[in-house]
């Protein structure tokens, strides 16, 4: 059981991204976050590969 439907996932991928033809939408896991849990505004998160450098995006809220 999802937590969201099919539909509430894409109203908000289209939301505040532009979404070419055949753009695929993975769900990931389903493992529901606790409030506590979740990312909240202005947290950082970093992805970091040796040989390419890291990736650094501040969360935030869309509206």
């Amino acid at each position: 059981m999802m937590k969201r439907t099919i539909q509430e996932l894409i109203e908000w991928l289209f939301y505040a991204n532009p979404v070419p033809d055949g753009t695929v939408l993975l769900t990931g896991t389903g493992i529901i976050q606790t409030e506590a849990a979740a990312l909240q505004e202005g947290d950082t998160v970093e992805i970091t590969i040796p040989e390419i450098g890291t990736l650094t995006n501040e969360a935030r809220i869309v509206s």
